[in-house]
Parts: structure tokens; sequence; C-alpha cells
């Protein structure tokens, strides 16, 4: 079922059908022609209406068997007189339209075609399009393509029907029953999927099968890998402890190489620092003397230079003040002109805007005049008109209604004398009210202005007066900041002399000191613990001490350097025992001295024996340390291989690589006379700075002692040196301090001064400008007041105005008063004559007092236009003189303007040069102040740097030679560890077969020599102590290979699975989806078509199930008006029929065709419910066609064509008529459309 529309679209109509011989049709019957909106077919009962639609479906294709017969054969006629019939044929008529309104159509051209269907005797049928043979299949797709609903046949209501819907359960019970779930979702469309989804999930239950199997053997599988998971970790985990041990090694050798390289570049870069430093000394060294004459002379000709230009500078200034203060004048000349301008403009533009407003309002409304009286004109033809009406609709009437029109127009006619009147009065008095706000208007302007300008001329006044007491007190001000900024400058010459002086003696005092602490360290050779120790030694305190371990032996000094580098043990107090030990601890915590390292010598009996061996063979014959000590004391000797060992000494790192990593393991520690040291575990120190030495006596040299007298001197000394120094500071920052305080107060005193200066010249001008403003007021107060006194007539004009109102409004109240006896008795006429005519009259009458009033209020309107029209031109005449003078004043304001720019042009223009001249002077004076204060600093900074040049020459070329013998140290490292990290990446190649790529500048950086050389040996350790079988990691592979395999079985059925679910679910999916799309708009609509036909009723389809509608299916609950909630089936039968109809009604909103076909629908319903249906059913007529069976008046008397069906001698037969065409009262016979055509 489809609703109007605006837009008409073309539509497929049933004309009519022709019956041969088919059931109780006798012979060729026409039933029909159908209306293309709303047919009922009528008949008593038992007359064959009913097989008009079995005669339907036969052509539809529908079999015997859904047409209440077991046989094609049976639906041949056959009555007393006519057996034997050979076939029966029904043809159905069909022609597509275009709607042009309610009633009538347009056959679209070509779109007529006849489907027919022939019954035999022998049970056979046959299909015909236009007379041409066809089939099922072609008629259907046909059919189908126009619209029309042979799937589910919605378009068609059997006797019956109604009632079975009512009777459905949520669900079918069996595959052979249909519940109301099945209904909705044959109808929807959503049971296609059913099929689909019953076969997939067939299929997904096989597969997950398959795949249960398929699981059991990777389970299978994975245990016996994991039965060897143990062994192959352990392997993988040996072989990756020494992958990753021959890597740190490799790495190590690497980061050492890079830091030696490192190392090389950073001596390198300083090597040549220190070569541009020295010969930038030196030449600065040779320049100095003849660069400070130089500088001295160049400063005294700048002193005189300056002074010249301060005073050029000084002359400029005064030349640029006179300009700014002329500048300020003209400045605030034309604020003043501007501002004056602007309201003058103002003025102009508001009375402009005012006189033009004026007359387009005039204009306007003498332009509406006319069109108001035209259209009271016409309102008052169409008055007359309606009036004829009126009093046609009357004529019949006598008596009473003829007196009451008698008496109405004779008060009508009393009162329009009246109305005329007070029409007049009205307007006189809109004109009045009109002109009388004019001329208040411009009366109060006047006053407005005048008030205005004496409150402007009092403020001008008293603002000139106190501009020019802030003028005074700023030229008294300015002098004694003059005298200020003179002082401070004194102050801060005097300042200046001073910090220099003070910061000189301090640089002095800080060169001392430093030279003094450098002095005291190197003459410093005996710490404090040192001197305790042997103080208490000496006096016999703690008689074990033997004295320090590098004071008890000696060796020559060529081996200085490396035995220092080689045993830090040098350094430990040697005692005899551990009470001896203990006693000197806590000496030393006793006093706060710090801690020592103390060698006992009872518990080193161990080493004696291989202290006393003789010295055994070495490679390439190189020296052991231990063997070069010479020791007065042979009950040392076990104290120095405690610190020595096996340390041999090489000539240079070459020869050290070469003893360390060759193949004997004893002599892995090697030292070379540099002091580099190669340790056991491969690590290479040393370098850094100048190899030091002196931690052991040289040749026969006793153990050292004394220096404290000789660094208590030196400490004496440098304390009152860091005293003098201090002071010295001291005096330094104060005199820093006071010189910045000066300099702060000078630059206060000149902001200051530069403030006033230049506030003087805007203070004396802002009083000029205030007092030629005052002039200007005063000036302008006389042509102001004349405005005000040319404006004395406006009060009489105002009363006289005032007047005219009053009496307007006083002709209308006596208009109101005289008229109100003739026009209270026209309404109460009107209103008894309402009374009268019933409907109808009244409506007249109400159409009359609407155009009476509209006539009225045209008119009014047309006499309000005129008279506000009449006084807008009044008022534009008065204006026009006025905005002319006031354009008079505008314009002598813009070539006053434009003179004083003119004039201001030329100013800025001599200002300007001044200024350039100024700005050159003041550049110029500042270049050459920083001139001279480059002068004198350089001069002060060369003085200075006269005594450090020699002593900084000397350090360079020190630490020049220091770095020399680095870089030499420095190169031999990288060239060993270079090697030592190719040979581990051959190692590390031949092991694990690829060469590994080199480390990059980060991972060298990030690396720890300390880190990697730990990590080394606890993964050797580590290995040695696992206990592995290689052979592990190939069963395991082999396992996980079949691991693999047995997995990619399961991922292929896994997937495959996974896809016909996926598949499943889609199915799924798209059939709830489209269920629940379909359903939501049926129930909606179901709500919908409830409520309107049992007006105010409510229904509603429910999922049993709201998780899954096609689990429990669905309720049909109702709610009847004024009723609770029930289920259909505990209706009673005309709500179960109004209940159904709604779903009913429902669906043919959701799948609409263009024709319906319902046999006795409202068999059920009472008079009111059959209206109500009725009247839906015409509503929705206008854009289908219905074909509705009924036996109820107030059903079929609203059809557009009544088909009457009747039967006579055993034969039914057809009549149409158009209930339409029937006019009440006539005595003619009613009009049929076809006549009945009978049976020969």
């Amino acid at each position: 079922m489809v609703g109007e529309s605006d837009a008409r679209p073309q539509r497929l109509i049933i004309t009519e059908m022709v019956l041969e011989n088919f059931k109780s049709y006798a012979g060729e019957q026409r039933v029909g022609p159908f209306h293309k909106c709303f047919s009922s077919v009528v008949g008593p009962n038992g007359s064959g209406k009913s097989n008009v639609i079995d005669a339907m479906l036969f052509v539809f294709g529908k079999r015997a068997k859904q047409l209440r017969l077991n046989k094609v054969s049976e639906l041949i006629h056959n009555s007393a007189g006519r057996q034997g019939i050979e076939h029966a044929q029904v043809s159905v008529h069909f022609q597509e339209i275009i709607d042009t309104n309610d009633d009538e159509f347009e056959v679209v051209p070509g779109t007529n075609f006849v489907v027919s269907r022939t019954a035999h005797r022998s049970n056979k049928s046959d299909y015909f399009i236009d007379g041409r043979r066809s089939n099922f299949t072609e008629v259907t797709e046909l059919l189908k393509g126009k619209g029309i609903d042979l799937d589910n046949n919605r378009f068609l209501i059997l006797q019956g029907e109604v009632e079975q819907i009512s009777m459905m359960k949520p669900k079918a019970q069996t595959e052979h029953e249909t519940g109301l779930l099945e209904y909705l979702e044959d109808i929807i469309g959503t049971n296609r999927f059913i099929e689909p989804l019953a076969d997939s999930a067939k299929r997904l239950e096989t597969l997950g099968e398959a795949r249960a199997g398929l699981v059991a053997r990777l389970k299978i599988a994975e245990r016996e890998r994991e039965a060897l998971e143990a062994d192959k970790l352990a392997a993988e985990a040996w072989l990756d402890k020494e992958r990753e041990a021959c890597a740190a090694q490799r790495l190590l050798s690497h980061v050492l190489a890079h830091q030696a390289q490192m190392n090389v570049d950073k001596i390198q870069g300083n090597q040549a620092s220190l070569e541009g430093k020295l010969a930038y000394e030196r030449e600065k060294l040779g320049q100095y003397s003849a660069v400070l004459e130089e500088h001295e002379a160049r400063y005294d000709a700048a002193c005189k230079e300056h002074a010249g230009m301060a005073a050029a500078l000084e002359r400029a200034n005064e030349e640029f003040k006179e300009y700014e203060r002329k500048d300020i004048a003209y400045r605030e000349e034309l604020k003043h002109l501007k501002a004056k301008l602007a309201k003058t403009a103002e003025r102009e533009r508001r009375d402009a805007a005012r006189l033009e407003s004026t007359e387009a309002e005039a204009a306007a409304a003498e332009a509406e005049v006319p069109a108001l009286l035209e259209a009271a004109a016409k309102l008052g033809a169409q008055l007359t008109r309606e009036e004829a009406r009126l009093e046609a609709a009357l004529e019949g009437m006598a008596g009473e209604g003829e007196t009451l029109r008698a008496k109405l127009r004779a008060a009508r006619a009393e009162l329009a004398p009246w109305e005329a009147r007070g029409v007049a009065a009205r307007a006189k008095r809109a004109e009045a009210a009109s002109e009388r706000e004019l001329v208040r208007a411009m009366r109060d302007g006047a006053s407005s202005a005048l008030e205005a300008a004496r409150d402007e001329l009092e403020e001008a006044l008293g603002r000139a007066a106190r501009e020019r007491e802030a003028a005074a007190e700023l030229e008294a001000g300015a002098g004694g900041l003059r005298d200020r900024v003179s002082t401070a400058q004194r102050a801060v010459r005097e300042a200046e002399q001073e910090a220099q002086r003070a910061e000189s003696a301090a640089r002095t005092l800080r060169g001392s000191v430093a030279q003094r602490r450098a002095e005291r360290t190197s003459a410093s050779s005996a710490s404090a613990v040192a001197q305790a120790l042997a103080s208490a030694k000496a006096r016999g305190a703690i008689p074990g001490i033997y004295g320090r371990l590098g004071d008890l032996g000696a060796v020559d000094t060529r081996y200085d350097v490396a035995v220092s580098s080689a045993a830090p043990a040098l350094d430990h107090w040697v005692v005899d025992s551990t009470a001896t030990a203990q006693r000197c601890v806590e000496l030393l915590r006793s006093r706060g001295l710090g801690v020592a390292t103390f060698l006992i010598l009872d518990r080193q009996a161990g080493l004696a024996a291989a202290a006393g061996a003789p010295p055994p063979a070495t490679p390439e014959s190189a020296p052991r340390l231990y063997d070069l000590v010479r020791c007065g004391d042979e009950r040392m000797r076990p104290a120095f291989f405690f610190a020595l060992r096996d340390t041999l000494v090489a000539a240079d790192l070459d020869q050290a690589a070469r003893i360390a990593y060759g193949p004997d393991p004893r002599w892995r520690r090697v030292v070379t006379l540099a002091g580099e040291v190669i340790n056991e575990a491969g690590t290479l120190s040393g370098g850094g700075g100048r190899p030091k030495g002196g931690r052991i006596a040289l040749g026969t040299a006793a153990p050292r002692a004394g220096a404290a007298s000789s660094g208590q001197d030196a400490a004496a000394e440098l304390a009152g040196a860091e005293k003098e120094l201090g002071e010295a500071e001291g005096v330094s920052s104060r005199a820093a301090e006071a010189l910045s305080r000066a300099e702060a107060e000078l630059t206060a005193a000149r902001a200051a001064l530069a403030s006033s200066e230049s506030a003087l010249p805007r203070a004396r001008l802002d009083a000029e400008a205030a007092a030629a403003r005052a002039r200007d007021l005063r000036a302008a107060l006389p042509g102001l007041e004349r405005a005000v006194a040319e404006r004395s007539g406006d009060e009489a004009a105002l009363r006289r105005l005032d007047a005219a109102v009053a009496a307007a409004d006083k002709e209308l109240e006596e208009i109101a008063r005289a008229g109100a006896g003739a026009a209270a008795e026209a309404a109460r006429l009107e209103r008894e004559l309402e009374g009268l005519g019933g409907e109808p009259v009244r409506r007249l009458r109400g159409a009359l007092a609407a155009l009476q009033a509209e006539i009225e209020g045209k008119e009014g309107a047309a006499a309000k236009r005129t008279a506000a029209g009449a006084a807008a031109r009044k008022l534009a005449a008065k204006l026009r003189p006025e905005l002319e003078r006031v354009r008079g004043e505008a314009e002598a304001l813009r070539a006053k303007q434009e003179a004083t720019k003119n004039e201001f042009k030329a100013l800025d223009e001599a200002a300007l040069e001044v200024l350039k001249g100024r700005n050159a002077a003041e550049a110029a004076l500042a270049e050459r102040a920083a001139d001279l204060a480059d002068l004198r600093a350089g001069f002060e900074a060369k003085n200075r740097e006269v005594g450090v040049i020699r002593r900084v020459e000397q350090d360079i070329l020190a630490e020049m030679e220091v770095q020399r013998v680095a870089a030499k140290d420095e190169a031999g490292k990288r060239r060993l560890w270079a090697a030592r990290a190719a040979a581990a990446d051959a190692e590390m190649a031949e092991k694990w077969g690829e060469a590994p790529a080199a480390p990059t500048p980060e991972e060298l950086a990030a690396a720890s020599t300390e880190d990697l050389q730990y990590r080394t040996t606890l993964l050797r350790e580590e290995m040695e102590r696992m206990s592995i079988d290689l052979t592990a990691i190939e069963a395991w592979r082999a396992k996980d290979a079949e691991y693999g395999v047995r997995a990619a079985e399961l991922e292929s059925a896994t997937a495959q699975r996974d896809e016909v679910r996926r598949a499943h679910e889609d199915l799924r999916k798209q059939r709830l989806d489209g269920f629940m799309a379909g359903f939501n708009a049926v129930s909606l609509k179901l709500k919908e078509m409830y409520q309107m036909i049992t007006l105010g009723g409510d229904a509603e389809l429910e999922l049993v199930d709201s998780l899954d509608p096609f689990s429990e299916g669905i309720l049909f609950s109702v709610r009847p008006p004024k009723k609770s909630w029930k289920n259909i089936a505990n209706l009673s039968g005309g709500e179960k029929t109004l209940s159904s109809l709604s779903l009913v009604f429902a669906l043919h909103h959701y799948k609409p065709t263009p024709l319906y076909v319902m046999d006795e629908i409202d068999a059920a319903l009472d008079f009111k419910n059959v209206s109500i249906v009725g009247h839906y059913i015409k509503e929705r007529t206008k854009n289908a066609q219905f074909v509705i069976i009924s036996l109820r008046n107030n059903m079929f008397e609203l059809a557009d064509r009544l088909v009457g069906i009747y039967k006579t001698d055993n034969a039914t037969k057809s009549v149409a008529i158009d209930p339409g065409a029937f006019v009440v009262g006539a005595t003619g016979p009613a009009p049929a459309v076809a006549r009945p055509v009978l049976a020969a």
C-alpha cells in the first residue's frame, strides 16, 4: 500500500476481468470495469463474489488445491443444462496509468496487456499474454516486474485469512506450520538465508572435528619437542656464552684501540693548539711596545676630536628641540581641526540621512495611498457581492428575518455619516501629531548644541589653567636636574679611577698567591700520614714500624717510572705484625689524618722461597722488576716480591705486547720504561699525561725524611699572601659597587632631565591648544544663541499643534458618543441575524464582517499615510537649509585643515634635515666615545700582559714536550690493540661463519673496559662449570621441524574453519540485520495503524528473546483503547480482526504493490470499526487500486465503483455502477457502467 504523493508516478491497474465458464460464471462474463482507486464487489452470499478472487489467483498461477479444489478441471462451469463444457478461461486486462487528479488519469501508451489462463477438462492449463501462448514462468516474471507480490501474496487477503493471523503462534512448532516469525520473515525476505545457514553450520561442524584431530597430533609433537628442550637450551646457552665471551674480548680490543686513537687525536690537537699559542705569544711580545705607543697617540687625538663633536651635538639638540615644540603645536591644531571636522561631518551625515529618510518616508506614504484606496475599493466590490449572496440565502426566509434586515439597513444608514467623520478626524489628528514631533525635535536640538558648547568652553578654560601651571613646575625642576647630572658625572669619573687602581692591585696579588701555592705543592714531599708514622717510629712510640716500602729499597734512575707505575704497593707501610698495624691505624684515626695501607711482614713468610730463588730465564731476556731492586735489609725481600711479583720490564710497548701475548702465561704482566702496564687480563693502562715516578728510592739513596719545616714556612707565606689578596679584593669589590651606584645615579639623573625637557614643550603647547579651543568656543556661542532665539516661535507652534491634537481627540470622542447608539443597535441586529439561516448563513456573515473590517483598516491606513506624507514633506522643507549650512561649515574646516597640513609638512621636512644632522653627530660622537674606551682598555691590557708573556711561553714549551712523549706512547698502544682486534675478528669469522661488523663510534664510546674484562672472565668460568651435549640441538631441530609441519596443517585447518565460520556469521548477521530492519519498520507502522484504526489503542510486535529473534519467535501484543495490554489470542473477535488488519496494513506499507484485493475483511467488525477501516482504505486508494469484497454498507458505500455480483439460473452475472453518478432526487434509472452479459 502506498500513500498519497505530490509526484504521481506511473502505476499498474486492472481494468476488467473476462471469465468464460469459470466456476459459477457460465459463458463469457465481464467483471468490471474496475475503478483506478476503490472498487467494491457486492452481492448476496453464494452469488460468486469470492470466485472473482479465485479467478485472479487462477490467472496468477495458483494450483487447484490453492483454490479449494482437487483438480484444475473442477474449475469448469458445470450447472444444469451446461454440462460437458471442455474448458474454462479467465482473462485479466491490465494497463498502466498516470494520475492527473483524484478522478482522472492518462493511460500510458503501449502499456495495455491481457494475461489469460485456460483450464481444460484434461486437467491441463495454458497461459497466454495478449493472445500469445506463454508459460507460468513468463507470466509470473511479467507480473512481478510490474510490482505484484506473487511470492508472498501480500496484495491479496482471502476470506478468513485475517482471523488466521490472530491465531498464529510466536514461532512454528513444526516445519509444516507457520508462526508469526515465519509469517513476517517470509514477507521481509530473510528466509532465503535459512537453507544457506543450515549448510554452513553442517560444514562448520565437519571442519571443527577435523581440526580437533590435528590439534591432538600437534600436542604430541609439542610434547616430544619439549622433552629435548632442556638439553638444547643448555647447549645453546654454552654456545651463546662462548660467542659472547669472544665478542666481549673482541669489543675490548676495539675499545682500547679506539681509546688510544682518540688519545692520539686529542694530543695532536693539543700540540697544534700549543704551537699556535706559542706563535701568538711570541708575536705579541715582539709587537707590544710599538702598539702601546701607537695607542697612546691615537687616544690623545681622539680626546680632542670628541670634545669638538660634543659641542656640535649640543647645538643640534637645541635646534631640534625648537622644531619639536613647533611640531607639537601643529599636531594639537590638526587634532583639534580633525575632532571639529568629525563632529561637523557626523552632523552633516545625520542631517542628510534624516532628510533622505524623511523624503523617502513621504514618497513611500504617498505611493501607498492609491494602492490602499484601490484595495479598499476592490474589497468594497467584494463586500457587495457577499452581501448579495447573503441576501440571496436569506430571500427564502420571511417574517422576522426580513424585519431584522430592514432595521439593520436603517441602523447602518444612520451610522455611516459618523464613521466618515471619524475617518477624517483621525487623519487630521495624525498630521498634527507628526508636525508636533518635528517641531519639538528641532527645538531640542538647538538647545542641546548651545548647552554642550557652554560646558566645553568651561572645561577648556580649566584645562588651559592646569597646563600652564604644570609647565611652570617643569621649568623650575629642570635647573635642579641639570645640577644633579653634573654632580653624578664627576662621581662616575672618580669611581672609575678608584676601581681601576683596586683591580690592578688585586690582579698583581692573585698572580703572587698562585705562584706561592704552586711552590708549596712542589715542596711538599711527605704527607701528614707519613710524617705522623715517621715521628712515631723515631720516638719509639710504635717500635714495629720499618717504614714506607718504597723507601726501603732502591733502583736505577732508568727504572723509576716503570717500577712506580707497576707497583702501587710501594706506598704501603711495612710493619712487623698485625698488632703493630692496628696501633698505627688507631694513631691515624685518633689524629684524623686519613688512612694508610700496611704490609704485615710476618704474613709474607710464604713468599720467602720465591723471593730468594735465583732470577729465572725470561722472554727476550727482559729484566724482572723484582731483580732490579737493591734492598739493604734482606728481611724486606718478601715484601718487595709481594709488590712486584713476576712483572717484566720492556723497552717499549711493542716489546711489551710480544711478551705479554706470547705463549708463556707466566709473563702476562709487563711494564714499559714509559710506565704503560699490560695486566694479566690483557688490559693496558698508563698514558694520559707526564709519566710519574718517585715511589721508590733511586740508586743507594736512604729513606727520605724531613721537609716539614720548609712546608711550614711556605704555608705561613701563603697565608699572608692570601690575607693580603682578600683585603685587596674587598677594596676592589667596594670600588666596583661605588662605580655601579654612581653610574646608576647618573643614568637616573639623565633620564629625569630628558623626561622633564621633553614634557615641558608639550605642557606649553597643551596650554596653548586649550586656550585656542576656548577662543573658538567663545566665537561659536553667539551663533548658537541666535539659533536658539530663532527657534523661539516653536513654543507657539507647539501650543497650536497640541491644541489641534486635543481638538481632534475631542472630536473623535464626540463622534464615538454620537454614533454609539446606532453602532450598538447595528451590532445587536447583526447578532440576531446571525442566529438565522444556520451554519451557511453564519459563515457568510463572518466573511462579511471580515471584509468590512479589512475595508475599514485599508481606509484608515490610507488616511494615516496621507497625513504622514504631508508631515514628512514639511519636515524635509525645514531640513534642507540646515543641511546646506552644515555643509558650508564642513567645507571651511576641510580647507583650514588642508592648509595646516601643508604648513606641518614643510615643518616636518625642515625638522627632518635637522634630525639627520643631529643623528649623524650623535652617532659619530658615540662611535668616538667607544673608540676612546677601546683605546684606553687596550693600553691597560697591553700593560698588564707584559709581565706574564714570558712565563706563558715557558709553560707552553714544557707542555709541548709532554704531549710529544704521550703521542708516541698512545700510537704504540693503538697498533697493539688494533692487531688484537683483527685477530679476534678472524676468530669469530672462523667459528661462526661470518665476520662481525665493526663497532660503531657510539658503541665504542658507551663500552667500559672494566665491565668487558669482568664479563669475559665470568663467562669463561661459567662455561667450565657447564655440562652439555651439543648433539641435542640437532635432535631438537628435527622435532621442531615436525612440529612446524603439524602447526602448518593446524593453521590451514583453522583458517579454513574460520573462513567458514566468518561466512556463517556473515549470513547470520545479514539475516538478523535484514530481519530487524524490516521488523522495526513493520512494528513502528503497526503501532501507527492500530492507533489510527482504534482511535487511541496501542499495539506492538515483541521479540520473545531479544538477543536471538529466531529462537523463540515474536509476540503480537495489543492494548485496546482504555484496556490493558493483552496477547492477540486473548482478544475478542472484533479486536483480533482490528489487530490483524493493522498488521496487514503495516505490511502493505512495508512492501507496497500497485493493487490490493481483499475478501470480507470487515466481517467481524462492528459498524464503527467498519467505518474507520473503510475511510482509511478510501484515503489510501489515491495512488493504488483496491478491490474490496464486502457486504457492509458503510464499507462499499465509500467505493468509487460498485461491481454487483448476482446469480440467476445457476449462473453468476455482473453489473458495475458509479455511485458518484447518482443525483439525489433524480427519477431516472441509475447509470450502469457495464451491462450484464447473459449466456446464450
